[in-house]
């Protein structure tokens, strides 16, 4: 069973590199599975957003969560983002295809 499209973003230029590399082998788990989904879908494109052109997720992934890798659902917007979210109401202008 294939994917239709497949969206990937990252905030790592070395990750994207890696990925979009010809190298059949990669130590990095991360990397072999974005490959191996990439090679089932019928469409797929990488997105390089800036670290700094990212702050909502930077600042999301700050807040601390009650035990490590637990999954935090929010009923409210963290008051943290609520800038950061104001900036981004449009469609972000620092969007890159690699």
């Amino acid at each position: 069973m294939g994917v239709e499209q497949l969206h990937v973003q990252t905030d790592c230029k070395q990750a994207s590199s890696l990925v979009l590399s010809n190298s059949d082998s990669s130590s990095i788990l991360i990397v072999r599975a974005i490959r191996s989904l990439r090679n089932r879908a019928r469409y797929t494109d990488l997105f390089w957003i800036p670290r700094e052109c990212n702050m909502v997720a930077n600042a999301l992934s700050k807040i601390i969560t009650p035990q490590p890798y637990s999954l935090l659902l929010h009923e409210y917007t963290p008051t943290a983002v609520h800038s950061l979210l104001e900036r981004d109401v449009y469609e972000p202008p620092y969007r890159w295809y690699v």
